[in-house]
Formats: C-alpha cells, structure tokens, sequence
C-alpha cells in the first residue's frame, strides 16, 4: 500500500463521531435593546412562509404573544434558528418534557452560534441591528445556563449524555450508561450513536457493533448525521480493512459527508481491493438505509 496515500486518506478520514455538537463549537449565543412588538413582527414576517395547514405562522404567534419573540434579535438574521425557538416556546408554554427540554437545549445551540457570527458584524448606519442581535445572544446564553441547571440531574438519557458531552460531568455519563445497560436507548439511533462515541475510545469492537445497531434503526426521515460512516471508516482503517473503509467512505460521500472520494479509491486500487464491487455495494447499503431495511450481516460487510 502506499503509505503517502495511506497517510492522506487518514488524515481525511480521522473524524470520531460527533453527535454532541462539538461540545459548543457548533453553536454560539447574544442579547439586545428595545424594540417594540410591531418592529418585531414586521421583521419575522419573512418566516412566516407556508407553515403547515392550520399552524399559526411565527409572525401571527409573535403579533399575539410578543414575549415569545421580544428577546430574539428582530431583523432577518437566523431566520430558520429563531422560527424554531418561538415555536417551540409557543408549543410548550405550560410545561415540557424532558426530551422538549433537551430539544430546546439544542435549538438554542443552533441559535447562538448563528446569531453570534451576525453579532459581529458592525453597521455604521445602523447600530440598532447590532443591538438587537447582541439581545439575542444574550438570551441565548441565559437560556442556555437555565436549562442546563434545571436538567442537571435528570433522570433521562438525552439529557444524561448532554451534560456528559458538554460538561464531562460524571454523573451524568453514569446515567447515561445504566440507561444503557437497560437497554433503555435502543429506541432511537442517535442515543445508540452517542453511546458508540463513548465505547470508541475503549472498545472499537463494541462501537461498531453499537453504530451498526444504529443504522438498522435509520430511514430515509430519520437518518444519522454523517460523520457516522467517516468514523465506521475510520475504524476500518484502523484494522487496515481497506475495502470497508472504501465502502463506508462511499456512503459517507453519498450524504454530504467531507470525504475525498479520489484518495479512497487510489487506496483501494493499491490494496488489490474489487472497487466495482465495493462501490456497487456501497449503492446497495445506501438504499437500505433510506428504505430503513440496513443490516450489516445480511450486506456482508463482515465479509469485506
């Protein structure tokens, strides 16, 4: 093999699952002035769009309850971020459920790294937008802090595996692997994937077979995130499995994963690797997970 290839398609390649986000990086959070409900609505208009049928647009749910909108920045800024906050808010203004909880932690992740990069930008003539945007921010960053100390020590596995990979609190991550020992997180593929970010730094075997249980749980409305199959090549790489690294580069690829496809198969031509059949292979794992019919033994990738 040649090592010079070997080398690049590692580097391209080393990318451990990612389902926590990036403990922050992904997202970032600000805060605002005064702005009267009117200004706002007439800035949100733009997300109203074709809401579902029946379903207030987020300009209606802000013209009849502008406390649900008044402390996110009002101009354009985050449009699809800040929708999903004002309807999440508006859906569970009594109370939620820990896992709305969670998902909010989430949202409010998605917004904060948004509207922290439209924060910095400076306008000369208008020095109420960066205000605005800063409110939003701000609020971000309070709701984030209050939700994270409200669900500190839930008793939930989302939450659980949250405040691990934010926090590396301990207690949590012994939560979260009673959870699994139970077998409480069979239930949804994402739960499945964050404990195989766990075992793979102790056990490669056991997060494959973990990622494998995953993607028999996906279909085409419920798929994983990428970096997934970068890190099933990965850890075929590391067992120098040329052809299933080829493999799950391939589906990588297919869902937008940053993967340098030329690399891979260079690798492979010089491994002595069938790449015809690996790639129609790799055509045949990819309809099975959008069909949601994906099991790795019946694919005979243990055969690879």
């Amino acid at each position: 093999m040649n090592a010079g290839i070997l080398d690049k398609v590692v580097r391209n390649a080393k990318l451990l699952i990612n389902y926590n986000k990036q403990s922050f990086s992904h997202y970032s959070p600000y805060s605002f002035g005064k702005f009267s409900s009117i200004l706002l609505c007439s800035a949100v208009l733009c997300l109203s769009g074709c809401d579902s049928w029946g379903e207030k647009s987020i300009a209606q749910i802000c013209q009849d309850s502008p406390s649900l909108c008044n402390d996110l920045n009002p101009d354009a800024w985050c449009r699809s971020e800040k929708a999903e906050i004002i309807r999440h808010r508006f859906n569970h203004q009594i109370e939620a459920t820990e896992k709305q909880n969670y998902d909010m932690l989430l949202k409010w992740e998605d917004y904060k790294v948004c509207i922290a990069k439209a924060a910095g930008i400076r306008h000369v003539k208008h020095r109420e937008k960066e205000a605005g945007r800063m409110k939003g921010l701000l609020t971000a960053e309070r709701e984030l802090k209050r939700l994270a100390w409200k669900t500190k020590n839930a008793e939930n596995p989302y939450l659980a595996y949250y405040h691990w990979s934010r926090f590396s609190d301990a207690d949590a991550r012994a939560r979260f692997m009673r959870f699994a020992k139970d077998g409480s997180l069979y239930n949804d593929p994402a739960l499945l994937v964050a404990l195989a970010s766990i075992q793979i730094k102790t056990d490669e075997e056991a997060a494959r077979n973990t990622l494998y249980e995953a993607l028999e749980r996906v279909n085409n409305d419920n798929m994983v995130e990428n970096a997934v199959f970068l890190s099933l090549s990965t850890l075929a790489i590391d067992q120098e499995n040329v052809a299933t690294a080829y493999l799950w580069a391939i589906v990588a690829s297919h869902f937008n994963a940053p993967v340098d496809i030329p690399a891979y198969r260079q690798m492979a031509i010089a491994s002595n690797v069938n790449t015809d059949e690996i790639e129609s292979k790799a055509e045949e794992v990819i309809d099975d997970l959008q069909d949601g019919k994906f099991n790795a033994y019946r694919a005979g990738i243990h055969k690879l």
